[in-house]
């Protein structure tokens, strides 16, 4: 196996910014899941629900919650295998980084198609930030060029 070229500088904010995007994530999940019950209230509030749905919409809203905890349970245990992959030059860790990014900004923006207090907007918003810069760093030549697609018979 042939050695890999040198981690470029590049590498690191896209390390450091997949687990801040992370990090954010689960801060917010663990807030909302603390005060689940006030944020479904809101959300049935703005939502202008009517009182006879309103006990199912609750259930929707509750567990969409519990299903977030379950996604980043997920999340982390592939953060890890992905960290670990595009340190070692995977393209398809390359390519899924790229992805999240552009999916993370997009869903975050969808996202505020969804009634939520104003403190889980500003965690959105900060989270859009932090997907835009690592849109931005993980698309920068040196490392696009770190995880280039293997050339030859013997390529990693």
């Amino acid at each position: 196996m042939a050695p890999l070229p040198p981690r470029p500088a590049a590498l690191r904010p896209v390390v450091a910014l997949l687990l801040t995007n992370l990090g954010l994530s689960i801060a917010l999940t663990g807030a909302v899941l603390a005060m689940r019950h006030s944020v479904v209230t809101y959300q049935l509030d703005h939502r202008n629900i009517p009182a006879d749905l309103r006990s199912d919409f609750r259930q929707a809203y509750e567990r969409a919650i519990w299903t977030r905890v379950l996604g980043n349970l997920v999340a982390s245990v592939v953060y890890t295998f992905l960290v670990r992959a595009l340190l070692h030059g995977r393209r398809w860790a390359y390519r899924r980084v790229l992805w999240l990014s552009i999916a993370g900004v997009v869903g975050l923006g969808l996202l505020f198609l969804t009634p939520y207090p104003a403190w889980v907007r500003v965690e959105q918003v900060l989270q859009m930030a932090v997907l835009a810069a690592l849109l931005y760093f993980v698309t920068r030549p040196d490392v696009r060029a770190y995880c280039q697609r293997p050339r030859g018979r013997f390529a990693r």
